[in-house]
C-alpha cells in the first residue's frame, strides 16, 4: 500500500479503473513483492431499499439505483431524490499467492459482499442519526425564535387542540398558579374565543387574517389582535392542523380609529371652509364696494369686481387716470402693509371711469396675521364717501325741514287759537247766561252746545301749549310727576277695568319742564285708557342708565298697555298733526305734543306696537348729574 503515493485520482492510478468499472480485478505486477493484489470495490446497496422512496414510489432513490446499476459509479449523481443519503464507495484489497485459484477469489467476493452489506447497513445508520441530530438542532433553532417572538403564536391540530405555544402565548390562553377565579373564566373565555375563532376560518375555507379580542389575564385589559393564520400539510399533502400568530393591534386600531376621526375632521372643517369661502365670494360680489386683497408685499391678489372697474379694467394707455388710481392704491398699500397699525382709514381720490370724475373714497383697510403672527394679507374696502355725504346731507336737510315744518306747523296752530280764542270766550259766556233760561225741549240742544264748546276750548288750550315757550326750567322729580298723573287718571282707569303696574327707580333731577312732562303723561295715558275700553293693564317704567365715566347717563321712560295696537299704515304718520284712530272723539294732537316735548328736552322716543296685542312707548333723555344733585324715588 505504501506504493500509492500518487493521488487516488490520478489517471494512472490502477485503482481508478477498478472503482470506474465497479468490478473486482487483479491488479497489474509489481505493486507488491510477492504475488498480486485482488481489489474488489464495495459500494453502499441496501437489500431492503428505501423506505421513503417506496412510500413515494419513486425509482430515482440511491438504494434502488445500486442495487440494479451496472454501469459506471458516479459520484456526483448518487444521491437520493427522495431521502437525500449519498453514496458511498470504497476498495477492498486483499494480497494473493502468485497463482490464486477462482475458488480463492469466489470467497474472497462472498467476503467483500457480506462486509459491505454490514458496511451499508452502519452507513444507513449513521445517516439517519445525523438526520435525526440536524432536525432536533432545527427544532431547536425554531423552538427558541418562537419563544423570542413578541407575538403569541399557537401551533394546533385540526381539532383545534394545542400542540406547542410560546410563552407570549401562554399568557393568554395558560391558567397559571395561583390565578383568581376571574382570572381563570378570562383563560377559559380566551381560549374559547380562539377555538371559535379557528373554526370559523376553517368552515369558511379562509386562511386569511381576522380580528380577535383576548383579555390579558395580567392586566385585565381587553387586547385586539390580528388573527394570521396558515395550514400545516404532511408530505403528501394531508392537512395535519393550523400555525396562528396572534399580532397586537390595539395601538394600531386605536390609532387608525384616530387617523379616521381626524380625517372626518378634516374633511368637515375642509366644507366648512369651502361653504365660508362660497359665503365670502358671496357677500364680496354683493357688498356694494371695491374690495382689494393684498399679499404681505403690497402685491394684489384679489379685487372684486367694483375694483376691477377702478385698477383693472381697461387698458391704462386709453386711460391714464387708472395709471393714477394702481399709483395711489400701491402707495397707500406698501404703507399700511408695513406699518405697525393693524387698521387705518384714511381718504382716497379716485377716478372714476363710470362717471368719468374722481370720488372720494373711504380706504379701511385691516390685517390678518398667520399663525406665526406674521402679517399675511391686508384687506381694503372703499366706500364711496361722497355718497354717504350726499346721504348725510340729504337726510339733515329732510330732518331741517320736518323741523322747520313742525315749528311754522306750531306758530300757525298758536296764531289759530290765540286768534280763536278770544271770540270762543264770549261763545263760553253767552251759553253760561242761557243756562236755567231755556225750556225742557231745548235743553239738550244746550247741552251738546255746552259740551262741543269745552272740546274746542281743549283743542285750542292744546295748541296754545304747544307754541309757547317752555315756561319755567329747572331740576324736578320726574318719579312725582308720574305719581301725579296717576293720582289723577287713577279714578277713570279704575272705572274701565285698566290695572296699574307702576316701577319707578331711582332717578336723578331732571331738568326741564314739570308742566310739558305732566302733558307727556297725561297724552300717553289717555291714549292707553282709551285703546282698552274694556280693561287690561298699563305699565310705567322709569330707570337710569349710567354712562361709563360716571357723569352722563340716560334716563329712560316706558309706557306700555295691552290694547288694541297701532295699525302700520300709522307708523310713519302717527306723529303728524290731525291723526287719529278715534275718530270724531280723538283730536290728532295727543303723539305730535308728546313728539314736540320729547324734542324740546333732546329726547328720543321709539314705538312697539301689534295689533290686538298692545303698544310700547320708550323715551330716552340725555343727562348730566350735577354732584349736588340728589337722586330720588
Amino acid at each position: 500500500m505504501k506504493k500509492f503515493h500518487t493521488s487516488l485520482w490520478a489517471s494512472e492510478n490502477p485503482v481508478i479503473s477498478v472503482l470506474q468499472s465497479l468490478r473486482p480485478a487483479l491488479l497489474p505486477p509489481g505493486l507488491v513483492k510477492e504475488g498480486s493484489l485482488y481489489a474488489c470495490p464495495m459500494i453502499y446497496s441496501s437489500p431492503t431499499g428505501c423506505w421513503e422512496a417506496e412510500r413515494e414510489r419513486r425509482r430515482d432513490c440511491l438504494a434502488l439505483r445500486n442495487s440494479e446499476s451496472s454501469g459506471k459509479l458516479q459520484l456526483q449523481e448518487q444521491v437520493c431524490a427522495a431521502c437525500g443519503m449519498r453514496s458511498y464507495a470504497s476498495l477492498a484489497l486483499a494480497q494473493l499467492g502468485k497463482d490464486p485459484s477462482q475458488a480463492q477469489l469466489a470467497q474472497l467476493r462472498q467476503l467483500v459482499d457480506r462486509g459491505n452489506l454490514h458496511l451499508s447497513r452502519l452507513f444507513k445508520v449513521e445517516y439517519y442519526f445525523d438526520r435525526v441530530r440536524d432536525m432536533e438542532i432545527t427544532i431547536s433553532r425554531m423552538g427558541t425564535v418562537m419563544q423570542s417572538m413578541a407575538d403569541p403564536v399557537i401551533l394546533t391540530d385540526n381539532q383545534h387542540r394545542v400542540i406547542i405555544q410560546n410563552r407570549a402565548a401562554e399568557r393568554f390562553f395558560r391558567i397559571p398558579e395561583g390565578i383568581s377565579e376571574g382570572g381563570r373564566r378570562a383563560v377559559e373565555l380566551n381560549n374559547l374565543l380562539f377555538s371559535a375563532a379557528l373554526s370559523s376560518m376553517v368552515v369558511g375555507a379562509s386562511d386569511a387574517s381576522r380580528d380577535l379580542t383576548l383579555v390579558d389575564v395580567m392586566e385585565g385589559e381587553e387586547v385586539l389582535f390580528e388573527a394570521v393564520c396558515a395550514p400545516t400539510y404532511t408530505r403528501a399533502g394531508t392537512r395535519t392542523g393550523m400555525v396562528t400568530v396572534l399580532r397586537n393591534v390595539t395601538d394600531l386600531r386605536r390609532a387608525d380609529q384616530e387617523v379616521r376621526a381626524n380625517l372626518e375632521k378634516l374633511r368637515a372643517a375642509e366644507e366648512n371652509v369651502r361653504q365660508d369661502r362660497d359665503r365670502l365670494n358671496l357677500v364680496i360680489e354683493n357688498v356694494g364696494d371695491p374690495i382689494v386683497v393684498a399679499d404681505n408685499s403690497a402685491k394684489i391678489v384679489m379685487l372684486d369686481p367694483l375694483a376691477k372697474e377702478l385698477f383693472a379694467s381697461v387698458e391704462a394707455d386709453r386711460h391714464p387716470e387708472v395709471v393714477k388710481n394702481q399709483v395711489k392704491l400701491d402707495a397707500y398699500l406698501t404703507s399700511f402693509t408695513f406699518s405697525f397699525a393693524d387698521k387705518e382709514n384714511k381718504p382716497l381720490r379716485l377716478y372714476h371711469a363710470g362717471s368719468r370724475s374722481e370720488i372720494e373714497y373711504a380706504a379701511r383697510s385691516g390685517k390678518i396675521y398667520d399663525a406665526r403672527g406674521q402679517v399675511a394679507y391686508t384687506v381694503t374696502v372703499l366706500r364711496d364717501f361722497s355718497t354717504w355725504k350726499r346721504l348725510e346731507q340729504l337726510q339733515l336737510e329732510r330732518r331741517i325741514l320736518e323741523m322747520e315744518k313742525f315749528a311754522a306747523t306750531g306758530r300757525l296752530a298758536g296764531t289759530i287759537a290765540h286768534e280763536i280764542n278770544n271770540p270762543l270766550e264770549a261763545i263760553k259766556n253767552a251759553i253760561y247766561l242761557l243756562k236755567g233760561r231755556l225750556d225742557a225741549p231745548s235743553q239738550p240742544i244746550y247741552e251738546v252746545l255746552k259740551n262741543e264748546t269745552e272740546r274746542v276750548t281743549r283743542i285750542v288750550r292744546q295748541m296754545l301749549g304747544l307754541y309757547r315757550n317752555a315756561g319755567q326750567l329747572g331740576a324736578f322729580d320726574l318719579n312725582a310727576v308720574v305719581e301725579d298723573t296717576l293720582t289723577l287718571f287713577g279714578r277713570p282707569l279704575a272705572k274701565v277695568g285698566v290695572a296699574v303696574d307702576k316701577r319707578l327707580g331711582a332717578l336723578p333731577g331732571m331738568k326741564g319742564s314739570a308742566d310739558q312732562f305732566r302733558q307727556l303723561f297725561s297724552n300717553l295715558v289717555v291714549n292707553a285708557r282709551d285703546s282698552m275700553p274694556e280693561g287690561g293693564k298699563l305699565i310705567i317704567k322709569t330707570k337710569y342708565i349710567r354712562a361709563t365715566d360716571g357723569v352722563h347717563g340716560t334716563l329712560q321712560i316706558t309706557v306700555a298697555d295691552t290694547g288694541t295696537g297701532i295699525p302700520k299704515g300709522l307708523y310713519r304718520s302717527m306723529f303728524e298733526p290731525f291723526v287719529t284712530t278715534k275718530g270724531e272723539k280723538g283730536t290728532g294732537l295727543g303723539l305730535w305734543i308728546v313728539k314736540g316735548i320729547v324734542e324740546n328736552h333732546a329726547g328720543r322716543i321709539q314705538v312697539r306696537s301689534t295689533v290686538g296685542k298692545g303698544t310700547v312707548f320708550r323715551l330716552s333723555f340725555p343727562i348730566s348729574i350735577d354732584s349736588a344733585a340728589p337722586v330720588r324715588r
